[in-house]
């Protein structure tokens, strides 16, 4: 069984996040508005939000 990590800080989950969105095609700052967007649609925060893109990449469920 694997080991369980801490999950990274939230600036940390935001950036790669960022990071993520930018590989598709984005600005930094379109990547960013794009985040926000995401957050508010679903009413969360964008740390939250930035955490299931994450996630959705290393194809964990969260």
């Amino acid at each position: 069984m694997p080991a369980r990590t801490a999950p990274p800080p939230a600036t940390d989950v935001v950036g790669l996040a960022l990071k993520v969105l930018a590989a598709q095609g984005l600005s930094r700052s379109a990547a960013h508005a794009a985040l926000v967007s995401m957050a508010q649609d679903r009413g969360l925060p964008v740390a939250r939000c930035a955490a299931l893109v994450v996630a959705a990449v290393d194809g964990r469920a969260s």
